[in-house]
């Protein structure tokens, strides 16, 4: 199976997104530490795309990904005063965004052990793949989904930290608040079990 790091063929936010709001979010979070909540509301829309796409295709659930967006959002505003450089504001975002993340994920875990999980997963790459994605591509990323949702979440967030949100290894670190040689363990964890996997579906069709 082909990976194609940073796309997979999915929609995903322009990359020059960071470079193009950088300058404002400076400005907006500097009003929004003064309490002017319009900086809020145009810090929110902003961004809020981002996050949604991001936790959407981290928790492959529509609903989960709903609350972490909102948690997000509150924790962001809501701890400004920690950021020292509001141009960084939407990598901070992003990172908080992870965090949130992390903890869905753990509640979920909780959630299952009781038997009160009754979530349903909607969102996979193959759904979010674009229109002009060929058919076979396409049934490469739906046997993809369904050895990622195998994975640990933790081996899961950080194999689509780098190769469906091309992250760097050092962002997604700090994302995942782990250490580097951890994050290059759970990789390449990951990395195996999915070569095991999609190996063994291949041998089956």
């Amino acid at each position: 199976m082909t990976r194609n790091r940073g796309t997979m063929g999915t929609h995903s936010a322009p990359n020059d997104t960071p470079v193009r709001t950088a300058g404002r979010d400076g400005e907006l979070v500097a009003r929004a530490r003064a309490k002017d909540r319009s900086a809020e509301e145009l810090l929110y829309r902003t961004h809020v795309e981002s996050v949604t796409g991001l936790a959407m295709r981290l928790l492959g659930r529509s609903s989960d990904a709903e609350d972490v967006v909102q948690d997000a959002f509150v924790t962001a505003f809501t701890r400004m005063d920690q950021l020292r450089d509001g141009a960084l504001f939407r990598a901070w975002l992003m990172r908080i965004t992870v965090h949130e993340v992390h903890r869905r994920y753990r509640r979920r875990k909780l959630l299952r052990t009781l038997g009160l999980d009754r979530g349903q997963d909607d969102v996979s790459l193959a759904g979010l793949a674009a229109p002009h994605v060929e058919a076979d591509q396409r049934a490469e990323l739906a046997v993809l989904d369904r050895v990622l949702a195998r994975l640990p979440a933790r081996q899961r967030v950080v194999w689509m930290l780098r190769n469906v949100e091309g992250q760097e290894l050092a962002e997604i670190a700090s994302a995942c608040e782990a250490s580097l040689a951890s994050i290059k363990r759970w990789l390449v964890l990951a990395d195996q079990r999915i070569a095991a996997h999609v190996a063994g579906e291949v041998s089956h069709d």
